[in-house]
């Protein structure tokens, strides 16, 4: 079960990058505590040359509401 602390950020970030997906840096989530939930399956990353990412897959997602301006977005 996923509990909403309804924590506010205030960040800087890179809008229209073409990436498919929002991802946040393990650094950031576990500084701010954020609730994870971990995924059925991983989602392999792949690198913009189209080679699988030697780093990591994606295993956790975090439900969050994203505020831009007027726009808002549960991600």
């Amino acid at each position: 079960m996923t509990i909403d602390t309804y924590k506010t950020f205030c960040k800087q970030t890179l809008i229209n990058s073409g990436s498919m997906s929002s991802c946040i840096s393990q650094k950031f989530i576990k500084e701010n505590n954020l609730n994870m939930i971990r995924l059925s399956f991983p989602i392999i990353c792949y690198n913009a040359d189209g080679t699988t990412n030697k780093n990591s897959s994606v295993t956790e997602v975090i439900r969050m509401n994203m505020i831009i301006g007027d726009h808002q977005e549960l991600i």
